[in-house]
């Protein structure tokens, strides 16, 4: 069975600690293609420039920074008067003039683009004069079909070089949305409708909302994504709906071939269809969609959350996976930048070959996927230059356009890791170059601490103690009659090897391969996230304690204050439990913790639980988690999360010849102890689970 090549050269274990210089040169990593063997060494900025104030040459009340599209803005409204004070402009009463007087001509511009940006994140209501506005900010061509007669229907038109988007109204309210690619494929006017209908949910009303109250955002955002593409194709010649769209082909061709070897294996003969589908998700090339989940265009599925959760009845634990959190990379494309070592654009379905595979090669382990690289996609010639003999001489032109993936949502990685996947050749934005950051602390941000006079680089670079409170279910045996008990747990999360990480927003490609290729150590890093986040995020009226300073288990957690955790999250489990376990109600949280309190006086039993988890990232994740697992007995676990999130159990010590055989007769294995983490994907829910079906 084949999986998705997890970088093999590129990605080795080596990596970056605080430690190590901050301000020392960088080897430039070498560019790489899917098809060469050997990496051309080539420097570049994974920030090049994407867009430089404009030099403002006009009143701002007619051209602000290079922003003509935008309307004259009322520098004595509220807006802007928040504009101007989140920017630090001053008060409006010394005027506008006179405050940009003092600056420079760049610094001016700078200034006004951000007020710009800021005044132009509220997208307004749905209204005509609201989309209007919106399609000619996009630079698109507007247009009003008048009534015909008496009807007091009207339709506004938004056309583009590939695009065609018409809006039925009656005073404000949208009636009804029409989507067409007049001049594409049907390899692309093929999502039309599904686009359609994306869109004009996003403008009608909901039930018993009134007219002028609804928000444009999620129309503006869906309609961005497909006006950009719009924005940089060119008619006749350049269609990147088409380019979009071959790339869906190519990846659906390959998603339905894995789903397919899937079924051939006999470690997954029974599975459900959903199961399949999950596992081709998690562990193979992701899965491609068109206009799902209520985003238009390209989704490049490759993580859901409670992947290997388990519910009373099939159609449940479908349910629950379908409306689960997902990961994607939206694809699409944007503006080429000449500092990015990335090839531009191009349009074909024939990224992999028809039937998918080839043979594999003496060094390689079959069946290896059979990538093609498709020819270079060229520009016509202008009309007004056909006539000039010189033309000919000159090589032929290259879109100014690349493919783009949105990490939706981001995710953060380790530094190192960073930059193995530059070393792709793709082009990794960095939207915070400046800003250096541990990856725990980017994961579970440190509260401000106003006394710390030290620098944030040095704080971050710092040993850390993390200790957070909570109140967790425990997990009896479903054939037992003891009923559900409120554990008190304490976990404390010590990282003493800090290593400096980033966060993957989006990045630039070439060839599709790139991203299958990174899949396997994102989908690490993100289960990795969940599991801190779960077991060591502020909930709801928490409260945790950071500190810089190494502290000793033994002393860890005073001071803290105690965690009130919403029992809801998990009733599912304790409906199902584990092994097709039955169902065990979870009553009233206060009623449960006063039982269980009760229940501890009388039983003389400790029902608190103390977690100790040490995080260490480099060469490989490893988590070190050390609590009371019975009488006798400290459990003292090693983990190493994996590439496609797989938890490896390194070290244990909490199966042995006494407990190896389970009261349902099954025989405990050393690689449950990471599978039942991969389902319940926090560690205080595991420890539980180990502790009350395994310890006693």
């Amino acid at each position: 069975m084949t999986t998705p090549t997890p970088m093999k050269h590129a990605l080795s274990q080596q990596g970056k600690t605080p430690s190590q210089s901050q301000h020392g040169a960088v080897a430039t990593p070498p560019v790489s293609t899917p098809f060469s063997a050997a990496h051309a060494a080539s420097a570049f900025s994974p920030h090049g420039p994407r867009s430089s104030p404009q030099q403002v040459k006009k009143s701002p009340a007619t051209t602000l920074g290079g922003h003509p599209s935008v309307p004259s803005v009322n520098f004595d409204s509220p807006s802007a008067a928040a504009a101007l004070s989140a920017l630090n402009m001053g008060s409006l009463d010394s005027g506008l003039s006179g405050f940009l007087g003092r600056t420079s001509e760049d610094e001016r511009a700078r200034r006004l683009d951000a007020m710009i940006d800021i005044l132009s994140q509220r997208k307004g209501l749905v209204s005509e004069v609201g989309l209007e506005r919106l399609a000619k900010r996009l630079g698109l061509e507007v247009f009003w079909d008048a009534p015909v007669s008496n009807e007091k229907k009207k339709s506004l038109i938004i056309a583009g070089a590939a695009l065609e988007l018409s809006i039925d109204f009656q005073k404000d309210i949208v009636l009804s949305l029409s989507l067409n690619f007049p001049e594409s494929a049907d390899i692309v006017s093929k999502h039309a409708a599904a686009a359609g209908e994306i869109l004009l949910k996003d403008l009608q009303l909901e039930d018993g909302q009134l007219p002028l109250t609804k928000s444009l955002a999620g129309f503006a955002d869906n309609f961005e994504r497909l006006a950009m593409l719009d924005k940089l194709s060119l008619n006749p010649g350049l269609n990147l709906y088409e380019a979009v769209a071959g790339v869906y082909e190519s990846l659906l061709r390959l998603h339905h071939w894995e789903i397919q070897k899937l079924r051939e294996e006999p470690a997954f003969a029974g599975k459900r269809d959903f199961e399949i589908e999950c596992l081709a998700i998690c562990t193979r090339s992701g899965r491609p969609t068109m206009n799902s989940r209520h985003k238009t265009g390209l989704s490049l599925d490759y993580w859901k959350q409670g992947r290997n959760f388990k519910r009373e009845t099939p159609e449940q634990t479908a349910e629950m996976i379908d409306n689960s959190k997902t990961w994607s990379l939206l694809i699409g494309c944007t503006s080429l930048n000449p500092n990015n070592p990335v090839s531009p654009v191009r349009i074909s379905d024939k990224w992999i070959s028809v039937d998918v595979e080839r043979m594999p090669l003496p060094d390689e382990l079959g069946p290896v996927v059979d990538w093609l690289d498709p020819p270079p996609t060229y520009l016509p010639t202008p009309e007004d230059e056909k006539s000039d003999p010189g033309v000919l001489l000159h090589a032929p032109r290259l879109p100014e356009a690349v493919f783009q993936a949105i990490f939706d949502p981001p995710i953060h990685i380790s530094a190192d890791l960073w930059d193995k996947i530059r070393q792709l050749g793709v082009g990794v934005v960095d939207s915070a170059p400046e800003k250096l950051t541990t990856f725990d602390n980017l994961v579970l941000p440190q509260a401000p601490n106003t006394g710390n006079l030290k620098s944030s680089d040095q704080a971050n670079a710092e040993a850390r103690t993390t200790v957070c409170h909570k109140k967790i279910p425990n997990f009896p045996h479903p054939n037992e009659s003891e009923e559900v008990q409120i554990m008190n747990h304490t976990n404390t999360l010590y990282v003493y090897e800090p290593v400096y990480g980033k966060t993957l927003t989006e990045l630039t490609f070439s060839h599709p391969q790139h991203l299958v290729m990174m899949l396997p150590h994102l989908r690490q890093y993100v289960f990795l996230s969940i599991l801190l986040e779960n077991s060591f995020e502020e909930d709801a009226g928490t409260n945790i304690t950071f500190s810089s300073t190494k502290v000793s288990p033994t002393t860890a957690g005073d001071g803290t204050i105690m965690t009130k955790t919403n029992m809801d999250e998990f009733s599912g489990f304790m409906q199902s439990g584990l092994n097709g376990g039955s169902s065990a109600g979870i009553r009233q949280e206060d009623y449960a913790a006063a039982e269980t309190e009760r229940r501890a006086n009388e039983t003389g039993k400790k029902l608190d639980l103390n977690i100790d988890v040490t995080l260490t990232i480099l060469p490989v994740p490893r988590l070190q988690i050390v609590f009371p697992f019975s009488e006798n007995k400290t459990a003292n676990i090693l983990l190493e999360i994996r590439e496609n999130g797989h938890v490896h159990v390194e070290a244990q010590n909490v199966l042995d010849e006494g407990n190896m055989m389970g009261k349902n007769g099954r025989t405990r294995r050393v690689e449950d102890i990471g599978l039942v983490l991969e389902a319940l994907e926090d560690i205080g829910k595991w420890a539980n689970f180990l502790v009350t079906r395994w310890g006693n």
